[in-house]
């Protein structure tokens, strides 16, 4: 209520001041104007004029206008020199030609300018001197005391003196209550605006600090997205989101739900906050298909906000200062992971708007695990791949190995000396054999890698050999095969193929034996 008659106060202290400020402005032009046209009539007045007394209320007048309208003086003296020179040129009238003359229309001007360049105060001020002056001087002339300076002015009756007053009563009140209404009406728009802006003011503070509050939550939920992808470990990413979650937004507790593999149930999997961290000890997981606020989430795949504290305080037990939930659901592409639950110890912490924010949270959380487990299935995949590899190369060499004798050697091992480095021939991880140097001097770094570099050269250099060979035997054989096909299709009869399949096997197997056999005994057992 205070604030409320403040703010009144100030309105109409900001009003009067404008009005002021406007007066001032006007009162020199004003001043000028008069000099202007008061220079055009004032010498045919004085020349018409056989009054002395007139003639120097005129000039005094006018000189009292000049001076205050050439020399800065307040606003005060200047508007009271102006409404000084209507009264006299309204007396000077009046004592010239009476009641009859143009007085009436001098003091009229009096009463509308004092009310509006002073206040309806001065107006009605102005009314009471007119009023005073006319019964002053139409009791003097009435009387016959004074006559009227202009001896061709028409006599007046005490009705016309009547008349003249009730008339400058009636449109003076007239002037000021018109003025009087015209500032209340000024003054109450220029409220209305100063309201106006006032409540553009407060939309626009709260505007900005609805801007500054995103920008904050966006650079926070930034940090917990720029964290998370960081990481390619499945074990670390939730322990880290909830971690940094609970640290950029200062919530009371953060819980992580993650789908089991059955899909029917979501298990609490990390938790931030002491209450989180024993329902995690005690591996709290919550049935999909239940009433349970984070079962609706995983089911609808849309986040929710909840500020009811009975529904709160019925579904979260153990969270007793919880006073704002917030659930969004962690999804990567079309498939459920789980859930994000935010707890706030602040009424009202969750506004409709901050939902989209959070849900784009938890869809790059979601897509850090997605990353994540798609990173340990290709690692898993590559490891897999390599100790294949390293079989069939293991196999391979091996059976080389029991074939040939792959030994080379160069010089006497006995007169070489003591000093002896063995470089491995590996690849792929996988140890095909050796090098072995031997040598009077001790082997420097440098030779040492000059052997380990030939020597991953020739391991390299061994395998492609092996595949060349192999290459080699399985096209030989290959054509062998196809030969042998062709000519067992070129034979006209059975005995001619039967011979022709004993006669190739034999002469390309180096067989000293081969017989062929075709019976259907046994068939019949099987």
């Amino acid at each position: 209520m205070d604030q409320i008659i403040g703010r009144d106060a100030a309105t109409t202290e900001s009003t009067e001041r404008l009005y002021k400020s406007w007066r001032e402005r006007f009162v020199l032009p004003l001043l000028l104007g008069s000099l202007i046209f008061g220079a055009i009539g004032l010498l045919p007045t004085i020349i018409a004029s056989e009054s002395v007394l007139v003639d120097g209320l005129f000039i005094a007048t006018y000189a009292l206008i000049a001076v205050s309208a050439i020399f800065n003086f307040p606003y005060s003296a200047r508007i009271s020199a102006f409404l000084l020179g209507a009264y006299v040129l309204g007396m000077a009238e009046l004592i010239s030609l009476g009641i009859l003359g143009d007085s009436l229309f001098f003091f009229l001007a009096l009463v509308v300018f004092s009310t509006m360049l002073h206040s309806p105060r001065a107006g009605v001020v102005s009314i009471v001197t007119v009023m005073i002056t006319f019964t002053v001087m139409g009791t003097l002339i009435q009387s016959g005391h004074f006559e009227t300076l202009n001896p061709n002015a028409a006599p007046s009756r005490a009705e016309d003196w009547i008349s003249a007053g009730v008339a400058l009563i009636m449109f003076g009140v007239v002037i000021i209550i018109g003025f009087r209404q015209l500032e209340n009406e000024f003054s109450q728009a220029q409220s209305r605006i100063t309201q106006t802006m006032d409540a553009l003011r407060g939309e626009r503070n709260t505007l900005e600090s609805r801007v500054e509050e995103r920008t904050q939550q966006l650079r926070r939920i930034n940090e917990v997205e720029r964290a998370v992808a960081a990481v390619l470990d499945l074990n670390e990413i939730l322990p880290l989101a909830a971690r940094y979650i609970q640290n950029e937004f200062g919530f009371y507790c953060t819980t992580v739900y993650i789908l089991d593999s059955s899909g029917q149930w979501v298990e609490l999997t990390e938790a931030v906050g002491e209450a989180g961290r024993l329902m995690k000890d005690k591996k709290h997981r919550v049935n999909v298909n239940g009433k349970a606020l984070v079962a609706q989430v995983i089911r609808s795949k849309t986040g929710l906000i909840m500020e009811d504290n009975e529904r709160i305080v019925q579904e979260y037990p153990l969270f007793p200062y919880t006073r704002s939930l917030v659930i969004v659901p962690l999804v990567a592409g079309d498939t459920i992971l789980g859930a994000l639950e935010m707890h706030s110890s602040r009424d009202a912490e969750f506004h409709p708007q901050d939902l989209d924010a959070f849900q784009n949270m938890a869809n790059g959380i979601s897509v850090s695990i997605e990353n994540a487990r798609l990173f340990q299935e290709a690692r898993q995949s590559i490891s897999e791949m390599q100790a294949t590899q390293r079989q069939y190369l293991e196999t391979s060499w091996s059976a080389l190995a029991s074939e040939r004798d792959l030994q080379y050697a160069l010089g006497d091992a006995e007169q070489s000396g003591g000093n002896s480095f063995e470089a491995p021939l590996s690849l792929r991880n996988q140890v095909l054999g050796e090098i072995i140097a031997t040598g009077a001097k001790e082997w420097t770094p440098e030779q040492k890698n000059l052997v380990e570099s030939i020597a991953a050269q020739a391991a390299l250099a061994l395998e492609n050999a092996r595949l060349v060979e192999d290459s080699r035997f399985t096209a030989s054989q290959e054509k062998l095969t196809n030969e042998i096909i062709a000519k067992i299709w070129a034979a006209p009869n059975m005995d001619a193929i039967l011979q022709t399949v004993a006669r190739e096997l034999g002469r390309n197997m180096e067989a000293s034996e081969v017989e062929i056999e075709v019976s259907m005994e046994g068939a019949g057992d099987e």
